[in-house]
């Protein structure tokens, strides 16, 4: 007992620490949204939701999501940032009641809506949280807590196509909901943020913040186009390729996310050893690679292959530019992020209605194909802001 004891003091305490906190928010944050992406093809049919519709209905729900993300910016001025995460997550919790139950194309578009915009919220809160608590540990940790997400996502996305299958939509709301409210009950137990952790000035941060926001919002707007266009997409997708393997059609949801938090997982020592942009740029060429498989290929595996190397690619992309923007802007990294998703949103909001467009007009494969395209010209963008020899959000 007494040798026990100390061990078993030392992981209540780790779990109960901000940084295990903060990774469980993650992990709960994306779960839902994993069981949402792997039960797409269930939702549609039970909405009677086209892929057009699709297409406008994640529309919405990013646009949604981007101005949840400027507002949510604005509120931690006035709102203490941990009793807005919890408020954050009990919304969210209640958004996937909504969607779950949804019956016709009108209330599964509704439904996306509030979900965007209690995501939106929710991911700029939580990663203000994961950018302090970086900057007091004085090393790279963000990565990992985007891995919890990742892995989240891809326990939800596999979980999702079974469940909605064998169980209906409804079990995957009961889900979603039982990851959320323990983790409501571990941040209420942190107590307030401190407000010098949030202040606290990053000696390194070189360059114009405006400059910075604008170049690493472009960079996220691609990234995140890329994702969600992997999440939203591939259960669909892989359906049309093999019907008889319905409940199997988040396999490449699943994948991707697996992937991305494999990856993440040693981000963190990634970081540690190569150059933030560096890493950025070789992770949009791999994730341009995966989109080129997924768009020449006509197989279930191949296309599930494609995917993961999606994942492989964009892994510590969005990490990475998140540490870029709250280095560059210490003293406000809330709004300095808030700023870089409105950027970034000018380029992902669209980016699902295109898709819908040219999946309907041509094939999903061309689809496919112009988010490599799109990928491929944020490397380019990226090599030619090295040759200027600028540097931004350097750590110290």
């Amino acid at each position: 007992m007494s040798v026990a004891s100390p061990a078993i003091s030392l992981a209540r305490s780790r779990i109960a620490s901000p940084r295990w906190v903060t990774a469980g928010v993650f992990f709960a944050f994306a779960l839902g949204i994993g069981l949402w992406a792997g039960s797409i093809p269930v939702l549609m049919r039970q909405s009677g939701l086209t892929a057009t519709g699709l297409g406008l209905a994640i529309t919405l729900h990013s646009g949604a999501y981007i101005l949840a993300m400027m507002g949510a910016g604005w509120l931690t001025r006035w709102v203490e940032l941990r009793r807005l995460i919890r408020v954050l997550l009990l919304l969210h919790a209640g958004a996937f009641f909504l969607l779950f139950s949804a019956t016709s194309p009108l209330w599964l578009t509704l439904a996306l809506i509030a979900l965007g915009l209690t995501a939106g919220a929710t991911d700029l809160a939580m990663n203000t949280e994961a950018t302090a608590l970086e900057r007091e540990a004085a090393r790279p940790v963000l990565t990992r807590m985007h891995a919890a997400a990742s892995g989240a996502f891809a326990i939800g996305a596999i979980s999702g196509s079974l469940l909605a299958s064998a169980a209906g939509p409804m079990a995957c709301a009961v889900l979603a909901a039982a990851a959320i409210l323990p983790v409501v009950w571990a941040v209420q137990r942190l107590g307030p943020r401190p407000p010098v952790a949030l202040q606290k000035a990053a000696p390194g941060a070189r360059g114009s913040a405006g400059s910075v926001v604008w170049l690493i919002g472009v960079v996220l707007g691609l990234s995140i186009a890329a994702e969600v266009t992997a999440q939203m997409w591939s259960a669909q997708f892989l359906a049309q390729q093999a019907a008889q393997l319905a409940a199997l059609v988040g396999a490449g949801a699943a994948l991707f996310a697996g992937c991305q938090s494999v990856v993440r997982l040693f981000g963190d020592r990634l970081r540690k050893r190569f150059d933030d942009l560096g890493i950025i740029r070789a992770s949009l060429a791999l994730a341009a690679l995966g989109f080129a498989v997924v768009a020449l290929s006509d197989r279930f595996g191949w296309s599930v292959l494609g995917f993961a190397l999606v994942g492989l690619g964009t892994a510590c992309v969005v990490p990475c530019c998140f540490a870029l923007i709250a280095r560059s802007a210490p003293h406000r990294a809330a709004a300095a992020l808030g700023q870089a998703s409105l950027v970034a949103g000018l380029l992902r909001l669209p980016a699902p209605l295109c898709l819908g467009y040219v999946a309907a007009a041509w094939s999903d494969a061309a689809a496919f194909a112009g988010v490599a395209l799109a990928l491929v010209l944020g490397v380019l963008m990226l090599a030619v802001h090295a040759r200027t020899g600028a540097r931004i959000g350097t750590r110290s």
